[in-house]
């Protein structure tokens, strides 16, 4: 989801950064605290202590004075909507493990999640690493496309934003989705919360490569995806869910 430059932040620049808790007083999201409504849900609160994290934020989601944006922060903001979301980051070392030693937390069961990276795969582990970026979300009843489940296309809606911070974050201008492909596993009954994973698997020139997932309280995996960014010669705005 398109959002202002003001939001995001280097890569690089998150290594290092502990995550925060105080809320920002004008998110404009339907709960006055996404950080307190997620952390008193055991499994989500989980995730958001892992000490491997390296930031975690809540998204801004005040309208922008032009169109940008306006579907997520209008259109899937609200309390039958999108009724919460905060995203953090954290990088992966070893097969399935994230911040090594600092945590044994498996970051997903999806290979396709975990593979790729590498410095012959365009990474710079050390400016611009691969990271893994994450977003709870709570979603409602007003994204259903069948009976109490959600819109298959709401699917595609979630990971594409997720992935494309990710890509974003390899991207000195942002970057625009050039190709998309998803991977049905299972229905998401609504209202639930899952949390959506992106990460860049590789770089060659101008695309950027990217993979993420939806999944459940459980780990179970809702839905794959695979996709390209084009890296853009200007500024195009930047993705934040």
């Amino acid at each position: 989801m398109n959002g202002n430059d003001e939001d995001g932040e280097d890569a690089g620049s998150l290594l290092g950064t502990r995550p925060y808790s105080a809320p920002p007083n004008n998110h404009n999201q339907f709960f006055a605290d996404p950080f307190a409504h997620f952390r008193a849900i055991p499994w989500c609160r989980r995730l958001l202590d892992d000490p491997a994290l390296l930031h975690s934020v809540i998204v801004d989601r005040r309208p922008l004075p032009t169109s940008e944006a306006s579907f997520v922060r209008r259109v899937m903001n609200s309390g039958r909507t999108v009724r919460a979301c905060v995203t953090f980051f954290r990088t992966v070392t070893g097969l399935g493990i994230v911040g090594g030693e600092a945590s044994p937390m498996p970051v997903s069961r999806s290979m396709r999640l975990l593979g790729g990276g590498g410095r012959e795969n365009g990474e710079d582990d050390k400016r611009s690493p691969f990271l893994v970026v994450s977003a709870l979300l709570d979603l409602g009843m007003d994204l259903c496309g069948y009976r109490d489940t959600l819109h298959g296309g709401l699917f595609a809606v979630l990971m594409d934003e997720v992935m494309g911070t990710a890509a974003n974050h390899q991207a000195e201008h942002g970057a625009y989705t050039g190709q998309f492909t998803t991977v049905f596993r299972r229905p998401i009954a609504l209202p639930q919360i899952v949390v959506v994973r992106g990460r860049v698997a590789r770089v060659e020139g101008r695309k950027i490569y990217a993979c993420g997932t939806i999944e459940g309280s459980d780990g179970a995996i809702f839905a794959e995806a695979d996709g390209i960014w084009i890296k853009a010669d200007t500024n195009v705005g930047r993705t934040h869910l």
